[in-house]
């Protein structure tokens, strides 16, 4: 998979150095929270579980850097608005909860997570935008794009939503930043099983050895072994791209079912991404991702062209008919898992983590995700044993 994302090329010694910690000598294999994945949704959940006095705090993440998956191969998109029409209400205000979040923590951290401010434009053809009924959404005509995107052209008949007030983070930027404030952070330690006792699990084994946590939560995309049995998942590949800068003015993030793309600080423009279902490789294909950069030039004739600077993949998780996961494993009450979130991570990744938080320190189920439930295993789990 090639790694060198737009993102990449924007890291500061520092940041590098926070994204890849490696394993520490000290380890602390007793940990009263053990995070197992260091993507946005397990990083959100060791800062929150810190924030909520929840003691020690180890994240262990399996590769040697941080967001090594779609935690940092995404646009950086924090759009609740944007899925007003797709998805149900509970997502959405879910996911208003985490721009909110993302304000908030902005502000307390004195700007360090850059977050900005975006709006959206999504262009649909003639006929098929509809009513949003949602305040936050608003229909324009050829003639409002054109007032608010001089450089942006309508295909015939077509108008488009406008979402204002929406965010945009710098992925690896975000990833560094929670890294931080996380506790102790390992990179290149995996997890290979759990040991239970009773209603606990007891023993966390890892490529490290064994950690013996208060509570586990994970947030490793995908449900591990051995609570996968049943559950409909998958990894689901998608190439991105970055369009270098060039002589067009695009304020707004371009969607929809003509293409589109983001743009971003110092006029670059980042597309994508795709669905490539049946693709397993971790091979980057050009013939896949460069027809995404002629899609924003129908939109954006000036970017007709222009250099392509960065092509990337990575592989999102998807469980089906779940919008994401966020619930307790099953058959144990001090573990939970966290994934799922398919296209959404970067968005949820506050909220999510707030939640994660909040069931581990009160041990009630947290308002707001009573819909995000993992499919239950049909019997009780027995005992559980290292999985390789």
């Amino acid at each position: 998979m090639d790694r060198v994302t737009v993102w990449d090329d924007r890291r500061s010694a520092d940041e590098r150095a926070l994204l890849a910690p490696g394993r520490p000598p000290d380890l602390d294999r007793s940990p009263d929270v053990l995070v197992v994945g260091g993507g946005a949704i397990g990083l959100a959940a060791a800062v929150f579980a810190r924030r909520a006095g929840l003691g020690r705090v180890v994240l262990i993440e399996r590769a040697p850097r941080l967001a090594p998956g779609a935690s940092s191969g995404n646009g950086g998109a924090i759009a609740p608005d944007m899925h007003v029409l797709t998805d149900e209400p509970q997502f959405v205000a879910f996911g208003r909860q985490s721009r909110q979040l993302y304000r908030d923590l902005d502000a307390e951290w004195q700007g360090a997570l850059g977050i900005r401010t975006t709006r959206w434009l999504d262009i649909r053809p003639a006929g098929t935008v509809p009513d949003p009924g949602d305040p936050a959404l608003r229909v324009l005509g050829e003639d409002d794009v054109r007032a608010l995107e001089p450089d942006v052209r309508l295909p015939d008949g077509a108008a488009a939503l406008l979402a204002e007030d929406q965010l945009a983070v710098d992925p690896l930027r975000l990833a560094a930043v929670l890294a931080a404030r996380a506790g102790q952070v390992v990179t290149g330690v995996g997890l290979l099983g759990v040991s239970v006792r009773g209603d606990r699990v007891a023993t966390v084994h890892t490529t490290a050895g064994d950690l013996t946590p208060g509570a586990l939560i994970v947030a490793t995309g995908l449900v591990p072994p051995p609570w996968h049995q049943g559950v409909p998942q998958r990894w689901v590949k998608g190439h991105m791209l970055a369009i270098a800068p060039g002589p067009w003015r695009l304020g707004s993030v371009l969607a929809g079912p003509y293409g589109g793309g983001t743009p971003l600080p110092g006029g670059g423009v980042v597309c994508g991404g795709t669905f490539d279902e049946g693709d397993h490789s971790a091979d980057v294909r050009p013939e896949v991702s460069d027809p995404m950069a002629k899609a924003l030039a129908t939109l954006l004739p000036a970017a007709d062209g222009a250099r392509i600077s960065h092509r990337w993949c990575c592989f999102r998780p998807r469980i089906e008919h779940r919008q994401p996961v966020v619930d307790r494993l099953p058959g144990v009450a001090n573990a939970w898992f966290a994934g799922g979130h398919f296209t959404t991570g970067i968005m949820m990744a506050p909220a999510t983590g707030a939640a994660l938080a909040g069931w581990v320190g009160s041990g009630r189920t947290p308002a707001g995700v009573e819909t995000f439930t993992l499919p239950q295993a049909p019997h009780p789990w027995p005992t559980l044993g290292p999985t390789h």
